[in-house]
């Protein structure tokens, strides 16, 4: 049918992270995403930033390690 995640393949996937690691989607605007897949990234976190910006930022070079969950979004706006 598609490559979406359902929870059993989710939890499988998230039982080889460590437990402790922050857990990060995109966001904004309206809708609902499918979850695709995992990654490990390393984030800084500005919670400076307008409501609309999300509070963390991927940087290679960050301290701050975190699970994103790839999601439907990450196909039409793949800059990574």
């Amino acid at each position: 049918m598609n490559n979406f995640l359902t929870i059993e393949q989710l939890i499988k996937r998230l039982e080889n992270y460590p437990k402790d690691l922050l857990v990060l989607v995109d966001g904004y605007e309206g809708g609902l995403d499918a979850i695709l897949d995992t990654k490990l990234i390393n984030v800084d976190y500005d919670k400076n930033k307008k409501w609309w910006y999300g509070s963390f930022e991927e940087s290679s070079k960050a301290n701050i390690k975190a699970l994103k969950l790839l999601s439907t979004r990450d196909i039409f706006n793949s800059d990574s």
